[in-house]
């Protein structure tokens, strides 16, 4: 009776050591299949991206956007830095911020509170006119040139041909500013 006994105990455990291979494997596919259905659906999020204006057909996915979306984006970008008064200027530079990349913010923050402040001070407003605009995709570079018209009260200041170089990144289908620099000009 007591070697009966232990084949039956061998063979129960034989059997529920096969019951939790089949379980174990069994989980392991489903987690497989279940991680597989997340990674995409975390990867290829569909989004409705409405830039400020559309001027452009574009094209945009979670690893990459096409020449007009940057281009406008630029546009925007310029926009909302140089196109300011006293009034303005608060409200232009929060939305800016808004696009500010995370890895930038100590950067340009700062540089916006001060300039903000500056324009608010001396009681400047700017209007830029884009003559003409240069994109490095692959860089996410816009170099923008244009007319920038100023004013200092009620008092023109001479117009002047500069050009900003607009620098961003795209990850995870969003995109984000890193700089905005104005492109000094060659002294001769």
């Amino acid at each position: 009776m007591l070697q009966k006994n232990k084949i039956d105990f061998i063979r129960i455990a034989k059997s529920l050591n096969t019951l939790l291979l089949i379980g174990f494997t069994v989980a392991m596919i489903s987690n497989t299949v279940l991680a597989s259905i997340v990674w995409k659906a975390y990867f290829n999020k569909s989004r409705t991206v409405v830039p400020p204006t559309i001027s452009a057909a574009f094209t945009v996915s979670d690893t990459s956007i096409d020449e007009p979306y940057l281009q406008q984006m630029a546009e925007y970008f310029a926009f909302l830095k140089l196109n300011v008064t006293p009034a303005s200027v608060d409200h232009q530079y929060k939305q800016l911020a808004t696009y500010i990349d995370e890895a930038d913010w100590h950067q340009m923050q700062p540089l916006l509170v001060e300039d903000a402040a500056m324009i608010k001070k001396q009681n400047i407003s700017s209007h830029f006119t884009i003559n003409e605009t240069q994109i490095a995709l692959d860089d996410r570079l816009v170099k923008i040139t244009g007319t920038l018209n100023k004013y200092v009260g009620k008092r023109a200041l001479e117009p002047e041909t500069i050009s900003y170089i607009i620098a961003m990144n795209y990850d995870h289908g969003q995109l984000s500013l890193k700089a905005i620099k104005k492109v000094q000009k060659d002294v001769r």
